[in-house]
């Protein structure tokens, strides 16, 4: 069976002229705040499945094999949220390794992304988030944050959102860069595990 790939790619700023239908960051924050955020649709007629995440009996076994350990562990921690049900954990000798950070050579083209979360629905088959080398490279802390925090989400099953809401699931990194589940995506993440 093809392996299910969702990456993230680019940069978009958050108020880029460019994007019309979009409120300011402000607004959307402002609005946020205001009352309880509801879970987000999905774009492209992408959806947000369980049975698409690396989870595994309510937790992601993790290994890594990969030289951005910062943005690693920043993903890991930013997605255990309070109220977090899924539990995020080493892989031991013990468990199955549910998910693999690690590295490769995409290039650096415009069609290239940043990273990717690679799903192989084989049983007891390990799941990929892959950093691209060759975009990564003299990137921000902040910018390779987003991209591991971005493609955790993934493995946790959520599905890319659009322009209208603040969300670090955007199909884009932002300008500056969102690094952690914003209300919208703790909201599509409580309604997906509950």
């Amino acid at each position: 069976m093809t392996p299910r790939v969702h990456a993230v790619s680019g940069v978009v700023a958050l108020a880029a002229p460019l994007i019309l239908i979009s409120p300011s960051p402000s607004a959307l924050v402002d609005r946020q705040t205001r009352a309880a955020v509801a879970p987000a649709p999905c774009v492209s007629g992408e959806r947000e499945r369980r049975s698409e995440s690396a989870v595994d009996d309510g937790e992601i076994r993790w290994t890594d094999k990969t030289r951005y350990d910062g943005p690693r562990e920043n993903a890991l921690k930013a997605w255990q949220f309070s109220g977090a049900r899924i539990k995020l954990r080493a892989d031991s000798a013990t468990t199955v390794n549910d998910l693999e950070f690690r590295d490769y050579r995409g290039g650096t083209g415009d069609r290239a992304a940043v990273a990717q979360y690679v799903r192989d629905s084989g049983t007891a088959a390990t799941d990929y988030v892959q950093f691209n080398r060759d975009k990564m490279s003299g990137r921000s802390r902040a910018f390779m944050n987003s991209a591991a925090a971005h493609e955790l989400g993934h493995a946790l099953g959520l599905c890319h959102k659009g322009g209208r809401v603040l969300s670090l699931m955007w199909t884009d990194i932002a300008s500056p860069p969102i690094t952690s589940p914003q209300a919208v995506d703790k909201a599509n993440y409580k309604a997906l595990w509950s």
